[in-house]
């Protein structure tokens, strides 16, 4: 039994590791827009509770990343 939870620790930690690394540039991401779609908080709240939730965690992230921030012009 060990060895199938060690095994199975090795498979999940790279998978935890991407989605905390998202959830961090999302969030970093987001502090320093000043134009959304939709409300700034709500993203926040969804980035935050969503960051450990595997998959919708990497969903909530790609769709902020994705569509969620727009794209500001440089004037």
């Amino acid at each position: 039994m060990s060895q199938d939870l060690q095994t199975l620790l090795l498979l999940l930690i790279p998978i935890i590791l991407i989605q905390l690394g998202l959830a961090i540039y999302a969030l970093i991401d987001l502090s320093k827009r000043k134009l959304t779609r939709g409300p700034r908080w709500l993203w926040a709240v969804l980035l935050v509770i969503t960051a450990l939730a595997f998959p919708s965690g990497i969903i909530v992230q790609a769709i902020y990343l994705l569509w969620g921030r727009l794209v500001e012009a440089n004037t």
